[in-house]
This record gives structure tokens, sequence and C-alpha cells, in this order.
């Protein structure tokens, strides 16, 4: 009997699981460390809703955004700056939001900005 074509074969499946595992192994790592994490911190309801996310990453940091709409899932996405904190103050009016963003910087100094948003980025389920 012949047992080197027994080991041939064991030695093709094994490489053939081997490279599934692996391929499986790869995607399982590269969706843990890119694909991101996201928390609601606040949120000020009204019309429309402002809810402020902050969003996580393995590798790349923490980012946050404020999301305006009817849920907290889906609307309108602002990027903040990193320096301007995420509690903005929130002012509705006919033509959109403004969003007013005020952080000490531990020094008795104000810093922050201010992102208007127009109605029509928001209205209309968006």
């Amino acid at each position: 009997m012949d047992t080197t074509r027994k080991g041939c074969l064991l030695n093709v499946l094994l490489f053939g699981f081997g490279a599934v595992l692996g391929t499986g192994l790869t995607a399982v790592a590269a969706v843990v460390l890119f694909l991101p994490s996201s928390t609601t911190i606040s949120t000020d309801e009204g019309t429309p809703n402002v809810y402020v996310k902050e969003r996580s990453r393995l590798l790349g940091g923490t980012d946050h955004e404020v999301w305006l709409g009817q849920t907290a899932d889906y609307g309108h996405v602002v990027p903040v700056p990193d320096a301007w904190g995420t509690s903005p103050e929130v002012v509705r009016t006919p033509e959109g939001v403004e969003l007013r963003f005020t952080t000490g910087a531990g020094n008795g100094e104000i810093r922050g900005g201010r992102i208007f948003v127009p109605a029509e980025a928001y209205v209309g389920g968006r």
C-alpha cells in the first residue's frame, strides 16, 4: 500500500483548511481594528432632534459628531472639531439650526465655534 498518496492528500486538505481559516481570521481582525463604535453622549429633543455622538476606533482615536434628525440612527451628520468640546448650545430658527460650542481652555479663555446647518439639510426626513 502506498502511504505517500495519503500523506499528500492530507497535506493538501490541511493547506486548504489553513488558507480558509487564515482568511477568516484576517477579516475578523480588520473589522475589529477599523470598524468604529458609536455612543450617543447627549440628546436635545426638538425639531430636529440633536444627538451628540462619540465615535471611537481601536486604531484611529476618537471623533465627535452631531446628528440632526428624527432618530439617533438616521439624520444629517456634522463633524465636530476636537478642541470644540461635546456640549453644543442648540439654537433652532426657521432657517436652520445653529450649534454653539464653548470650551474653557483652562486659563479663563473661551474657545469654540459655531456651526450653522440650513433647514434644507435635514427637512424631509434626512
